[in-house]
């Protein structure tokens, strides 16, 4: 009986200790998986930066393109008009002179 019951003692007692192994793995590997999506929400945030960064870049530069070519249109109309106005004062002039 004492047999038996120390058996017994001994079988729960490695049985403990083999739970206490796999609770431990268990726990390493959860451990793990935690720093691995850690590592990966790190690198989504940085690339996350890096696109906002683009972004700004992209639009500061289309930003400065739009400035250019308004300036430019600014200056051709500009010119149209003084045109316009040299050519109608030469045209006054010519019609006081002719009439």
């Amino acid at each position: 009986m004492k047999l038996l019951i120390l058996g017994l003692l001994a079988v729960a007692l490695l049985a403990a200790g083999s739970s206490r192994d796999c609770f431990d793995q268990w726990r390493s590997e959860a451990h793990e998986r935690a720093l691995e999506a850690r590592e990966q929400a790190r690198a989504a945030r940085e690339q996350a930066r890096i696109a906002r960064e683009q972004v700004k870049e992209f639009r500061i530069a289309q930003r400065e393109q739009m400035r250019a070519l308004q300036d430019e249109l600014r200056a051709e109309r500009d010119r149209i008009r003084r045109e316009v106005r040299e050519d109608l004062r030469d045209l006054s002039q010519d019609w006081r002179i002719t009439y």
